[in-house]
């Protein structure tokens, strides 16, 4: 039963916060129940001060017309009129004023008070102006001209202030949502972006070396006497780098969903694994030149990483655009800043608009560059095409030649 019971007012409660925010606000049920129950109370309290119970008098029944646009409106998904409530609350409040009270302070006008608030929150300051007029309208009509008329309107004026400082926090709470689902909008595309470019450059790199393995096998296969060896051992190495791609590509979006809880094994790559991945190249059959000065773990794992995946994207462009031509790379890494440059010679009809089109491998290299806050050059110069990164490291670094 009491589950039942729980759900209900589970329902009950979405329905009116619901209803709320259809409107652009952010009421909560609590304060709605609050605003019905004080309203409700301040007339049944007016009531009681005059008697009305003992003598039998149907002045009982208007804290029930107080109620009633407040029980509409939570039995229902549509908003109820302003006008609605403060009609029925009016009419409920005058009827009470009309008789006399006991005790020198009448607590039936604080109903009214509750109402004015109640409006202004959910309908804006001007509605809740017209409540404070109609209020001081009842009064004036209903009450002599005693200091207690100055304190019930200065009790309608305190619950406008108050309805529009609740309606004020409402606007700026939910502005306050909105802003956390952008961000959290915003959040989501970052990491499905970086799931994207993490992927791209794992790929790019796997299929391009991959495809030199196994051309060199077709081209020994080719010859009229075949060093089978020769083949067989180009397309394990071809198949070795395809399963090290996959269980890498497994390893990336893994950890791109880590929450940083557990150990990982197998972290991503760095920039001090660039002679692994420059040893791989060579192994495939690429012409590579390299330079290297300075000490690559300065750098954090993040920038790291950067630089390992640009250098990786720029040496496959170069195996894609321009198969067997020379490759140059150059890093110093023993000032304050980590320089690297990857460079390739360009085929003569290739020099003209190569890259100029700017796909998706070179904008994931400006994002990559962009987060490190580094500086990031791509283009044709001389007829080479040239990659230049900048990354601030770490000064101090005892340089150490590498060739």
């Amino acid at each position: 039963m009491w589950a039942g019971v729980a759900r209900g007012a589970r329902r009950w409660r979405d329905t009116v916060e619901s209803t709320s925010l259809a409107r652009g606000l952010f009421y909560p049920w609590w304060i709605a129940v609050s605003c019905a129950v004080l309203t409700t109370n301040a007339a049944l309290l007016g009531v009681i001060q005059r008697g009305a119970f003992a003598d039998g008098d149907l002045l009982v029944l208007a804290p029930l017309v107080v109620l009633a646009p407040y029980l509409i409106q939570f039995s229902t998904t549509r908003w109820l009129p302003w006008w609605a409530t403060l009609a029925a609350v009016a009419v409920g409040i005058a009827w009470i004023l009309t008789e006399p009270r006991e005790g020198p302070y009448d607590l039936a006008p604080a109903a009214l008070a509750f109402a004015v608030a109640g409006v202004t929150a959910t309908d804006g300051l001007r509605v809740g102006v017209i409540g404070c007029l109609a209020t001081f309208t009842i009064l004036v009509l209903s009450l002599p001209w005693e200091i207690g008329l100055v304190v019930y309107s200065l009790e309608a004026l305190v619950g406008f202030l108050v309805g529009a400082m609740l309606r004020w926090q409402m606007r700026a709470l939910l502005a306050e949502h909105a802003a956390r689902e952008e961000d959290r909008a915003r959040s989501a595309l970052a990491e499905r972006q970086r799931i994207a470019r993490e992927i791209h450059d794992l790929v790019a790199h796997s299929l391009s070396v991959t495809m030199l393995h196994i051309t060199g096998a077709r081209r020994v296969l080719s010859d009229p006497e075949p060093d089978v060896d020769d083949a067989i051992a180009a397309l394990r190495d071809a198949e070795r780098i395809g399963r090290e791609a996959m269980q890498e590509i497994r390893r990336t979006v893994g950890l791109l969903g880590h929450d940083g809880d557990e150990a990982v094994a197998d972290p991503l790559p760095t920039a001090t694994d660039l002679p692994a991945l420059i040893a791989g190249f060579a192994a495939a059959g690429v012409p590579l030149t390299v330079v290297s000065h300075g000490d690559l773990s300065g750098l954090d794992g993040a920038a790291g990483l950067g630089v390992y995946r640009i250098v990786q994207e720029s040496i496959t462009n170069a195996v894609r655009h321009a198969p067997g031509r020379e490759v140059a790379v150059a890093i110093d890494a023993a000032g304050a800043q980590v320089r690297v440059e990857v460079r390739n010679r360009l085929p003569q009809q290739e020099i003209e608009g190569f890259g100029g089109a700017g796909g998706a491998g070179v904008r994931g290299m400006q994002a990559r560059a962009q987060q490190m806050a580094a500086r990031l050059s791509v283009g044709e110069r001389d007829g080479w095409w040239v990659v230049e990164l900048a990354v601030p490291g770490t000064a101090g670094v005892q340089p150490e030649v590498v060739s």
